[in-house]
Order: structure tokens, then C-alpha cells, then sequence
């Protein structure tokens, strides 16, 4: 059963001012003795199944996301995720769940554990998607604009 809950989430760290990221290295503990949540796991990025959001990086450096058709940078419109948390002391987990109970509450299995993100152009719903066509980016982008224009 889908239990849907509202909650606020900040932009992946790296992709922050560098001055704002300054201050939260020098706040975030140093040690994990200390019982202070740790900004990017614990504060910023909600895990699980979401719409809407920030993209996490943590597999990956950020990079840029622009739109092939227009350049406008995609935005997270949906995540679904292998887990529901960050493991069993996840901070993000409703506090009437059972700490000890599986991270897993969705039984969905995405390659080795991961997450798939979708996105799209903010400009226009009418923008064509990139296709999942396999061949380079740019290729894809010269393919659409050509639909494009035949259309």
C-alpha cells in the first residue's frame, strides 16, 4: 500500500552557491559520534519513490541536464526508486514505521538497488522527448529537430 506524504527537499549539494555549500560543510558533523543529521542524507534529498524533487548525484557527479530541442535544464518530474529509505536509521522514515523493519517496503528491484529519473523540459509539455534510441546525444538532438520541423 502507497502511503504518500508531503515533504520539502533541497538541491543536491555540489549543484548549490559555493558560499552556501561552505557553510553547510563547515555545520555538517565530522565524525559519527556527533547526533546531528548530516545535510545532504538526512536533510536535503528525500529517498524513495517521489514526484517532483531533486535528482540525487551520489552515483554520479552532477553534470549538466539541458534539453536537447530548446537547452532549458530538465527538471525531476518522477523517481522511482529500489528503497524507501537510506537504511534502517534512514531520517526520512515516518516515525510510526518500525526502525528495525526492511528499507524495502516497495519490493521493486531497479538493476543493483538503484533509482530511474525522468524528466522533463519546464519551457513546453509539446517538446519531443529524447528518444531511447542507443546512438549520441547529439544524433538524438538533429533527429528531433528535424521531426520537428517536418511537423
Amino acid at each position: 500500500m502507497v502511503q504518500s506524504e508531503q515533504v520539502r527537499e533541497y538541491q543536491y549539494a555540489d549543484l548549490l552557491p559555493d558560499d552556501l555549500r561552505d557553510r553547510l560543510d563547515a555545520w555538517d558533523p565530522d565524525d559519527e559520534d556527533d547526533d546531528r543529521p548530516d545535510c545532504q542524507n538526512d536533510l536535503s534529498l528525500a529517498p524513495g519513490w517521489k514526484v517532483g524533487g531533486f535528482a540525487n548525484w551520489s552515483l554520479t557527479d552532477p553534470y549538466p541536464m539541458n534539453w536537447a530541442f530548446c537547452g532549458t535544464g530538465k527538471i525531476l518530474t518522477f523517481t522511482a526508486a529500489s528503497a524507501d529509505g537510506n537504511g534502517t536509521d534512514c531520517s526520512w522514515r515516518p516515525l510510526e514505521e518500525d526502525p528495525d523493519s526492511s528499507p524495502d517496503t516497495v519490493g521493486v528491484q531497479l538493476g543493483r538497488g538503484y533509482s530511474l529519473d525522468t524528466f522533463r523540459c519546464p519551457e513546453s509539455f509539446d517538446h519531443p522527448r529524447p528518444p531511447l534510441c542507443g546512438s549520441p546525444a547529439d544524433q538524438c538532438a538533429r533527429t528531433h529537430r528535424a521531426r520537428a520541423t517536418l511537423a
